[in-house]
């Protein structure tokens, strides 16, 4: 996978940015910020009334947060990374497999060392610590993911604005059920959209810098 030299510069800005605000976000996490703390207690519980006050929309959040599993997503990882070998895009199906395995076990990691409990009135089963949230940093690496693999690949504009509005919507609804079924705050989402924009990234450019080559470019406009 090639990136191109303006885009490298754009990514390494992404990855610092986002690894600052991650990092400050898990210091107040981990001190029990009260402001954060009280913001993340309202939002769960409003949104938590919302969901049991609907059936229907919890039905919803229950078959949304379903796809942002990694029982879902790893397969289909692999059924992508399998496409792409069958084409001869060797980079970018090991740019797939290593940006999801990095993500899922670099999050295990810090779930398991920052250990933070998640809401007590949760309305579906989940296991281990709350942050960052295990199905939102998935969904989000696998949208993004996608967007990366698949931009160059799209000539138009419009179908590229496609692709970061379905990508984009689905990462975010996946989340948002998280924090409906209350099995996560509101900053677990939101530290592992952070995450992925650390993992993801650095991965392409590490990639990118270990195995120089023709690869991914993007196509005019």
């Amino acid at each position: 996978m090639v990136v191109s030299a303006e885009r490298r510069v754009s990514w390494w800005w992404l990855v610092g940015s986002s690894a600052v605000a991650f990092v400050l976000l898990v210091v107040l996490v981990l001190v029990r910020f009260d402001p954060l703390v009280d913001f993340d207690s309202r939002v769960s519980r409003a949104t938590r009334s919302a969901t049991l006050a609907h059936p229907l929309g919890r039905a919803v959040m229950s078959a949304i947060t379903a796809t942002g599993s990694t029982r879902i997503l790893g397969p289909l990882a692999a059924l992508g990374c399998a496409v792409l070998l069958a084409f001869r895009r060797w980079r970018e199906a090991f740019f797939v497999a290593v940006a999801m395995i990095a993500t899922v076990a670099i999050r295990l990691a810090v779930v398991t060392l920052i250990a933070r409990p998640r809401p007590t009135d949760r309305l579906a089963p989940v296991a281990s610590y709350s942050f960052p949230s295990g199905h939102s940093a998935a969904s989000a690496a696998a949208a993004l993911i996608l967007v990366v693999v698949c931009r160059p690949l799209l000539r138009r504009r419009w179908s590229r604005i496609l692709l970061y509005a379905v990508a984009g919507s689905w990462a975010f609804a996946v989340g948002l059920s998280r924090v409906a079924l209350a099995v996560h705050w509101p900053t677990d989402v939101l530290g592992a959209w952070l995450f992925v924009l650390i993992i993801v990234p650095a991965v392409g450019l590490l990639l990118d810098r270990l195995s120089p080559g023709e690869g991914l470019r993007d196509h005019p406009d």
